[in-house]
């Protein structure tokens, strides 16, 4: 099964949230699960380093995103960005859909969305990566490091989505 919208040569995951609130940190997990996955270890995760597991693919996560994410962004043909959301956001469990590029009203602010950070990187350095959300349904956001049993199944299926990914980027897993 090959994940639409996806054809590019250059692949960034971009993982995001807070690791000290249970399913926030989803994000985490799941780029850590898909680095033992490609036979890398995922020791780095959380740190400030970023991983390059081999030519043409980057993993990163932040705690948030940042508006000098873009330059980053601006360097690759395809970017997914990989988060925790909330219930009620109108979104499925296990969420992949694409991201149009978008200016938005109190940008400044404390977390920039990942449309923004792709506006960016259009408007200052003129590049336009096909970027998408890979999100999965929180269920406990509470302080703590461990994923909750319910979000702890969605990322499997994540990674399971993510290993696809980089297999259609020709880059296989070990």
């Amino acid at each position: 099964m090959s994940v639409d919208g996806l054809a590019a040569k250059s692949l960034l995951l971009v993982g995001y949230g807070n690791t000290s609130r249970r399913d926030d940190g989803a994000a985490a997990h799941i780029l850590e699960s898909l680095l033992l996955r490609l036979g890398m270890s995922p020791e780095v995760i959380g740190g400030d380093d970023d991983i390059e597991p081999g030519p043409g693919l980057k993993v990163l996560f932040l705690h948030q995103l940042a508006p000098e994410l873009a330059e980053l962004v601006a360097q690759y043909d395809t970017v997914v960005f990989i988060d925790a959301h909330v219930d009620g956001a109108g979104w499925a469990p296990l969420c992949w859909q694409p991201i149009e590029a978008a200016v938005e009203a109190g940008m400044v602010g404390h977390h920039l969305k990942p449309s923004v950070v792709v506006a960016l990187a259009e408007s200052l350095y003129g590049a336009r990566p096909d970027a998408f959300m890979l999100s999965v349904l929180g269920h406990d956001f509470n302080f703590g490091e461990e994923l909750s049993p319910e979000t702890q199944t969605l990322a499997q299926e994540a990674v399971d989505r993510l290993v696809q990914v980089v297999h259609d980027h020709g880059r296989r897993p070990v």
